[in-house]
């Protein structure tokens, strides 16, 4: 498949969307974001039938996200749409793994990694919390586009970005995180850096603000098992694998249930449900929390040998 270069420069593999049509825009109702406050994600992957796929874009209600995976120079809206670097494969993916969740209420959300807002305004319109918060690197401001979304919604008071934030610094993020919200967090989705460093630090950052049963989850978690980033000369070629903290995690999980409730892994994110433990006011940190077996004891230079074969060398 294509390599595609995202914002935070993670290739991504393009999958194929189905023609649905030619129509620019939605039809159905307008958004109704303003009106949904703590929206519930029923058993059923209903809540995802609002969104219509066409060749470039995704369409939901009256609001246009335009693929960056199959940009064209076809496009005809100019920048009255959303940059949107999720594909139809991935949405799938989520739509599964929601359906699967039950009932739950998401009152606060905060993600990493916004792009231009488009993933901001696709989960809000889904969720609908009480607040919902976006950290970004990038040094710019709202798009037009983004502005005219959340004052035609009325949602100025609901939605907060916050641009050349670093996903790594801890006190940036707690800062947020206090100011912007008045309880627990329910959802925290990283769809940021990519990388293992700075992903395992906004983790152990934000995973004791998330309320017990909340749910953290790093998109891209396998980009190293894909093709098109295991050439010598991929930029990408020296990085650590952010599979080493899935496996980390996995680890974390098994040494005690009170820290990670569970860990549900696809292939485009991986979703971390936060346990019952209680956090101190120290600091965080997943290598403190795992129990490991001890390393088995060097066997010495002649070990191999059998037991018989060194008595006869003994005797000589």
């Amino acid at each position: 498949m294509p390599e595609t270069c995202s914002p935070d420069g993670v290739f991504r593999r393009a999958a194929a969307v189905p023609h649905v049509g030619d129509s620019a825009r939605a039809t159905a109702a307008p958004g109704r974001g303003a009106d949904r406050t703590n929206a519930l994600v029923v058993g059923s992957a209903a809540v995802f039938d609002r969104l219509v796929w066409r060749d470039d874009r995704m369409l939901l209600d009256d609001l246009v996200f335009r693929l960056e995976h199959y940009r064209n120079e076809r496009w005809e809206l100019e920048d009255a749409c959303f940059g949107f670097y999720k594909t139809k494969p991935l949405v799938d993916q989520y739509a599964k793994f929601w359906s699967r969740r039950g009932t739950c209420s998401l009152k606060n959300i905060l993600e990493l990694g916004m792009w231009d807002g488009g993933s901001i305004a696709f989960w809000f319109e889904l969720f609908g919390p009480e607040k919902h918060v976006g950290v970004d690197s990038q040094r710019r401001t709202d798009s037009d586009y983004f502005r005219w979304y959340v004052a035609s919604r009325g949602l100025g008071a609901r939605i907060s970005t916050y641009w050349g934030a670093d996903q790594a610094d801890e006190t940036a993020l707690w800062d947020i995180a206090e100011r912007e919200f008045s309880g627990p967090l329910d959802l925290v989705i990283d769809d940021a850096s990519h990388r293992y460093g700075p992903t395992k630090a906004s983790f152990e950052t934000l995973f004791p603000l998330l309320r017990p049963g909340g749910l953290y989850i790093i998109e891209d978690w396998a980009w190293a098992h894909w093709s098109e980033f295991q050439g010598p000369s991929h930029p990408w070629a020296n990085e650590t694998e952010l599979t080493r903290l899935i496996v980390q995690l996995v680890e974390l999980t098994g040494s005690s249930t009170e820290v990670i409730g569970s860990v549900v892994v696809y292939q485009g994110f991986a979703a971390v449900e936060r346990g019952d433990a209680a956090f101190g006011s120290g600091r965080f940190e997943i290598e403190s929390h795992i129990s490991r077996r001890s390393p088995a004891p060097r066997a010495g230079p002649l070990s191999w040998i059998p037991r018989r074969t060194g008595q006869l060398l003994s005797r000589g």
